[in-house]
């Protein structure tokens, strides 16, 4: 309940995304416990996407358990354009529009996901093996903003299980009576989180401990790096129609590197209309050139959709790059829209993970 405190404002509407697993059930669950208390209205959706005919099923079972807990509820359908067998990132992708549409329809500011502890060391066993930094080592935040764009525009994403693990969350559930349906998915060695899954349920406790100890770390450091980005940000002169910001150089001397690394790459977000960030070799690069003064950047650079200009002894301006001859010009979505940075840098809610 504490958990909650911290990401559900009181008063406020929360969605929460129910598939009808053992985690988002515990979620839907403990949301509507804590909606008792705090005055908080609890809407559920569930997401079918159209790849296993016992979704259906699944749906219809969530909606039965919304109905015994006066929870209104909604299944929202993944209508796909081709036939061929959808990547992992692809449905992950349609999953969060489909639940971004759904929100603004209903006028919902934040959706509730149920990922757990067991979700944050396997997302750690993931990165780890792609060779991720420090930053993405830390994990799935508490709270940050829709992955999609523009569609998630105003959309916030709050995880309130991540201290707690699942078979926690299903001790939970027994004790309720309440069951759970469990998606033949969860045991496809072909899925890299499963693989990691199995690997988890391997290590010894206090490995799984550890792990979790190093992810608090690096989160407590993304923590400090995005407040101090965020105290930066706070000192732009930004107008709702501004076109372009403007950093002195004098701003980046006061930050630490990583906070005037998510700072930049947070603005070239908000310039540029993208969906992702850029990948981490260009944004170094950049950052390099801007350290070194390159004269070359008088000129300008485009990167992720923004254009990036360096005048001499003067100010870092970062606004939207010129749209190209071939890209429609609704093609990268909304910007500049200054407000997203500011979602972006917002920092994660240490809280959360240590209730």
């Amino acid at each position: 309940m504490r958990a909650f405190g911290y990401l559900v404002p009181e008063g406020s509407t929360l969605g929460v995304a129910v598939s009808g697993g053992s985690d988002s059930l515990s979620l839907l669950v403990l949301a509507t416990e804590y909606a008792t208390s705090s005055g908080v209205r609890v809407c559920a959706v569930t997401v079918d996407h159209g790849l296993r005919p016992e979704a259906k099923d699944e749906a219809r079972a969530v909606r039965q358990m919304c109905d015994a807990l006066s929870v209104a509820h909604d299944t929202v359908h993944w209508r796909r354009t081709r036939d061929a067998p959808p990547s992992q990132d692809e449905a992950r992708r349609a999953r969060h529009a489909l639940l971004a549409d759904w929100a603004s329809e209903r006028g919902i500011e934040r959706v509730a996901l149920g990922h757990t502890r067991d979700d944050r060391l396997e997302t750690f066993l993931m990165r780890a093996r792609q060779g991720s930094g420090w930053h993405g080592l830390a994990g799935p935040m508490p709270n940050t903003v829709s992955p999609v764009w523009p569609e998630g525009r105003l959309l916030k994403l709050v995880r309130p299980l991540l201290a707690f693990g699942r078979e926690e969350l299903r001790d939970a559930l027994g004790a309720r009576g309440l069951a759970w349906v469990e998606d033949p998915s969860n045991e496809a060695m072909r899925f890299e989180r499963v693989r990691m899954r199995r690997l988890i349920a391997r290590m010894a406790p206090p490995a799984r401990a550890k792990a979790i100890a190093v992810m608090d770390r690096l989160m407590r450091l993304r923590a400090s790096a995005a407040e101090e980005a965020s105290a930066a940000f706070a000192t732009l002169r930004l107008g709702e129609d501004a076109g372009e910001v403007q950093l002195g150089l004098d701003l980046r001397g006061g930050l630490g590197a990583e906070a005037w690394r998510r700072l930049v790459e947070a603005l070239v977000l908000a310039a540029g209309g993208g969906e992702r960030a850029p990948r981490r070799e260009a944004l170094e690069r950049l950052l390099a050139r801007i350290a070194g003064g390159d004269a070359q950047l008088a000129r300008g650079v485009t990167l992720a959709g923004a254009r990036i200009r360096l005048r001499e002894g003067g100010p870092l301006i970062i606004g939207q790059a010129p749209p190209r001859r071939s890209e429609p010009p609704d093609g990268r979505g909304i910007g500049p829209d200054w407000a997203r940075a500011e979602a972006l840098l917002a920092a994660p809610d240490m809280r959360v993970l240590e209730v």
